[in-house]
């Protein structure tokens, strides 16, 4: 009996400390629609990109990526974005953050046609990189995907 008590406070433990150690997944990615359709959402970024001095520096078509190998996928599209003046203070501060810039965001069509944008949040960088004292560089970071969140909700 008191091996079963012990197994199940030890269970318990875990799955608290776990639930600790790993943000939801609602904390991690962010999705926000679109009241536009997938090609004037695109165009709507890249202007909104340009007009605030920020290069797009890639942009993958993943849905051509598949129907090049005979595969299908929605819309799905991901802008590739930065800064150097403003990425690379995280990158002094610890060079691995390098990793995960330039900024990304996801640009993807539902089956019903409704197109969102998806985003990790600058402060899930602080997770994995020795960055805390870039809190200010993180929230202009945010203040990026915030700014091109409300140039496709006109």
């Amino acid at each position: 009996m008191m091996k079963h008590l012990t197994f199940a406070i030890f269970l318990l433990i875990c799955t608290a400390c776990a639930g600790i150690a790993q943000p939801s997944q609602s904390e991690q990615l962010l999705t926000k629609p679109s009241a536009y359709g997938m090609e004037e959402t695109l165009t709507k970024l890249r202007t909104a990109l340009q007009g605030m001095g920020i290069n797009l520096i890639a942009e993958v078509d993943h849905a051509k990526a598949a129907a090049d190998k005979g595969l299908e996928l929605r819309p799905t599209h991901v802008l590739i974005f930065g800064n150097p003046l403003v990425g690379t203070h995280l990158m002094q501060a610890d060079q691995r953050a390098g990793l995960d810039l330039p900024l990304r965001l996801l640009v993807w069509e539902d089956e019903k046609g409704q197109v969102y944008l998806s985003y990790r949040h600058p402060n899930e960088l602080k997770q994995h990189f020795a960055i805390s004292e870039q809190q200010a560089v993180l929230d202009k970071m945010g203040k990026v995907f915030e700014k091109l969140s409300e140039v496709v909700r006109e």
